[in-house]
């Protein structure tokens, strides 16, 4: 209920502007699969970053040649498609890959939050509040930590080495590995975390089904006796140098689930000296790593390897693949020189083929191998990647965000902000705080001071309101 003193006032002005906001979600709906950032360090405050999407590629209409990057800074652009003759390209039935490449340079040192994000999930996600997830936003972000490179060591962020493979057979487990690579040596971790959407909020009505796992050294995704239907999920990779977190990015991707697919094989445990799939090399050594992968449903079955040691010099892998047709075989040797200075771990991803005619249903396993480093850095660490630079969110015309704050809110006054102001009353009816003159279209304004309650904000040009908003602090 509006308090007296507010209905007072707004019945004494005349409503100089409506505005009607209409989103045909036919156009861009049911859009995005999912996707990641990744950045590289050039020279300088100067950094190259690469935005990845998966998208449903029948719809011409949602195709994009180029996508809005915001860098953090208070900048923001539009990169460019650069895969495939700037066309994208299809990886899987029905799902194109497009790879935005574009560079940045920063004016300042800091924590930046690169954020992509547009037009929409699939419909009919189910682990997402019921009629929403094809009109929830896809976003997908990373902090990248910007120092002076001729004091702080710079950071570039994990590569991503294979493609997530979305579709599975309801009943049968599932497994993917994107298998990433980290040309710093840095230590990885893996983490299932929610989804993100508008202004980087979870998902509306976001939950985990049961029996979902990522492995937090190799980053492999497992989910037991998965049920039918299309799901969403997420996974952080957190980056760590000498025990100091210096990067933090996101990886979104569907899961797609019939009782209609094919099945998949079995993977055999690996026949070599790993322990809980691991292996750590105390000095020079050679190990073998032999698997073999089983389906006596398929045409043909065979087996890929993927890792980031093939681009490091203190490694050589030889690697023997065969197929008798529904059964394959791998054996993989890795031969460690010693003098690695990785402080993480390497993965390795065996990635089988499942071959039904014309189609090719792939399953993931993975593991790690660490080596003792006595590397010390003539740099100094990046500070603290969690203190970021906070980055202005989206909010609409004339509306508040967060509807529930605890310490501030951002308002959207529009692009005529000057000579506006904003005046916070309490329940009582009482000015508890005022913006004068914003310094831009979307402000925030500081309420750390106020009592937990509901407050109204009253939007005024000169004497006259132009609308009145509510947020309650918690």
């Amino acid at each position: 209920m509006i308090i007296p003193f507010i209905i007072q006032r707004l019945q004494s002005v005349r409503i100089l502007v409506i505005i009607l906001i209409s989103i045909s979600f036919s156009v861009k709906a049911d859009h995005y699969y999912g996707g990641y950032i990744t950045y590289e360090h050039i020279s300088g405050y100067m950094y190259k970053v690469t935005v990845v999407t998966y998208a449903d590629n029948s719809k011409e209409n949602s195709d994009r040649d180029s996508v809005e990057v915001t860098w953090g800074d208070g900048e923001k652009e539009f990169i460019q498609r650069v895969n495939n003759i700037g066309n994208g390209e299809t990886v899987f039935p029905g799902i194109k890959k497009n790879i935005y490449i574009g560079t940045h340079t920063y004016s300042d040192s800091g924590n930046f939050q690169l954020v992509f994000i547009d037009d929409f999930r699939p419909f009919d996600i189910f682990n997402i509040e019921a009629g929403k997830s094809g009109t929830t936003l896809l976003y997908i972000d990373a902090i990248v930590p910007v120092e002076d490179s001729l004091i702080f060591c710079k950071n570039n962020a994990p590569s991503f080495l294979t493609e997530p493979f979305m579709f599975g057979r309801s009943g049968e487990d599932f497994t993917l590995s994107l298998t990433h690579y980290d040309v710093d040596g840095d230590s990885l971790v893996f983490k299932l975390t929610e989804p993100k959407a508008r202004n980087a909020f979870s998902v509306p009505g976001y939950y985990f089904p049961d029996d979902v796992f990522i492995d937090s050294k190799t980053g492999l995704f497992t989910w037991e006796d998965p049920p039918f239907g299309n799901y969403v999920f997420a996974y952080e990779i957190e980056e760590y140098r000498e025990g100091q977190l210096i990067g933090i990015s996101i990886a979104d991707f569907p899961v797609f689930l019939t009782s209609e697919y094919k099945n998949k094989g079995v993977f055999s445990d690996i026949s070599s000296p790993l322990n809980n799939n691991h292996y750590h090399f105390n000095g020079p050594e050679v190990i073998d790593l032999i698997i073999d992968y089983e389906n006596q449903d398929a045409d043909s079955v065979f087996i890929e390897v993927f890792t980031g040691l093939e681009y490091s010099s203190h490694f050589r892998l030889t690697n023997s693949s065969f197929s008798t047709g529904t059964k394959a075989l791998d054996t993989l040797e890795v031969n460690y020189f010693g003098e690695d200075n990785a402080h993480g771990n390497h993965i390795i991803t065996f990635r089988a083929g499942n071959i039904y005619g014309s189609d090719t249903l792939f399953d993931y396993h993975s593991i790690s191998l660490s080596t003792t480093s006595d590397t010390t850095w003539s740099c100094l660490i990046p500070p603290d990647i969690k203190d970021v630079v906070e980055i202005t969110p989206i909010v609409d015309l004339f509306a508040i965000t967060p509807n529930l704050f605890t310490e501030s809110v951002w308002i959207n006054l529009g692009e005529n902000y000057e000579n506006m102001s904003v005046e916070v009353f309490d329940m009582r009816g009482r000015s508890v705080a005022r913006e004068n003159s914003p310094e831009s279209s979307t402000f925030k304004m500081h309420l750390h001071n106020l009592r937990p309650s509901m407050y109204f904000f009253v939007i005024n040009r000169g004497s006259e309101v132009l609308t009145v908003l509510k947020s309650v602090k918690k």
